[in-house]
């Protein structure tokens, strides 16, 4: 069996409210954009080039079952892993009330921030609908750099197939 895919390796909790209150409502609707956009690039669509583009060099993820990551392994394995097989396509889905925001400030301003949540896998075969395959939990942390986002840190946990625990 592969080592599990770098992408498919994300996920943490929280509810949506605790993410406006705590983060306020800009931050929130802007990671929860920036998430659907680098998923749906980087991880759906394997474009590449977004994708090295959109993580920070420094890298550091962490998954419960295929072990740590950095920059370079995290790209290579999504190559090999992720985007490799165009009929055998892992796909990534948000659960949207799942996910929360929280800010990082250094002096008043804001440096970073913590995203987290729960999102589910399939898998996409031509002519087929996605088939589930797991659950898990993420939770990321994103610095800010030139007015952009770049992930830097990577949390992903309690994977579980599905109609089990993540999110359910």
């Amino acid at each position: 069996m592969h080592r599990i895919p770098a992408m498919i390796l994300l996920a943490s909790c929280a509810c949506a409210a605790q993410a406006q209150d705590a983060g306020g409502e800009d931050l929130y609707r802007s990671l929860k954009a920036h998430d659907a956009e680098f998923f749906e690039r980087g991880f759906n669509r394997c474009d590449l080039d977004y994708l090295a583009d959109a993580v920070h060099p420094q890298l550091r993820f962490y998954h419960d079952q295929g072990g740590f990551q950095d920059y370079d392994a995290f790209l290579d394995n999504t190559r090999r892993y992720i985007c490799a097989d165009p009929a055998r396509k892992p796909i990534r889905k948000v659960d949207p009330d799942s996910l929360a925001a929280f800010p990082l400030y250094d002096d008043g301003v804001l440096y970073a921030a913590i995203h987290s949540g729960v999102h589910h896998f399939h898998m996409r075969e031509p002519g087929r609908p996605d088939t589930p395959t797991s659950s898990a939990r993420f939770t990321h942390v994103y610095v800010r750099k030139d007015g952009r986002w770049l992930l830097k840190e990577v949390l992903s946990y309690d994977h579980q197939a599905p109609g089990h625990a993540s999110g359910n």
